[in-house]
């Protein structure tokens, strides 16, 4: 287990046990102090979220070490965009360690198809009025 994936549990268990503190301070009636620890809660979650994915990149850095190490031929980390950021054209950027997923909206074209396709794709990010 990695550091960030002990930071990710801690981070959960600290979000559940404030979820659970707040449930019993609103039991008692005390509203105020209630939703002040709710308020915390997402935060511990979305570090909780990032501390995850820090775990999944390291062991796959690992990984990907390991398998050179061995001699054998490997794929470089493909990075991915980050969520809800524009990539300017791209389809992944930094700190990511999927595998580009092959296409499949254009296996119905013939090549003339393929080939006009390819034509619009190719000045999709362009900004002009052709």
């Amino acid at each position: 287990m990695t550091r960030h994936l002990a930071l990710a549990r801690a981070c959960r268990a600290l979000a559940l046990t404030e979820l659970a503190t707040a449930a019993w301070l609103f039991a008692d009636h005390e509203w105020l102090l209630g939703i002040l620890v709710v308020w915390a809660a997402p935060s511990l979650l979305a570090a909780a979220g990032v501390c995850r994915g820090a775990h999944h990149r390291a062991r796959a850095e690992a990984q990907r070490a390991a398998q050179l190490e061995a001699g054998e031929q490997v794929r470089p980390l493909t990075p991915c965009r980050p969520f809800c950021k524009p990539s300017d054209g791209q389809v992944h950027g930094p700190g990511c360690t999927r595998t580009l997923l092959p296409r499949h909206d254009t296996y119905r074209l013939d090549d003339d198809g393929r080939a006009a396709f390819d034509e619009i794709v190719r000045h999709y990010h362009d900004r002009s009025a052709a």
